[in-house]
């Protein structure tokens, strides 16, 4: 997978984790705001990890035009 879908993977996961937050109860039928709420951090978890998994691909992408 190329960085720029990790990239990609990165804003939609905050997007989704802010809508997921802010809206859960509307958007998603949560039942409270507190499980939205939770939904939400731990979708915006997800955003640290596609952005280092989206670092380390444009690292390998940049050593393999290297050689």
């Amino acid at each position: 997978m190329s960085s720029s879908n990790w990239y990609l993977l990165m804003i939609g996961a905050i997007f989704i984790a802010v809508i997921a937050f802010v809206f859960g109860t509307i958007v998603f039928g949560y039942e409270s705001e507190q499980q939205a709420r939770e939904v939400g951090i731990f979708i915006g978890l997800w955003a640290p990890t596609f952005g280092m998994l989206g670092a380390r691909a444009l690292i390998l992408e940049n050593n393999s035009t290297v050689k």
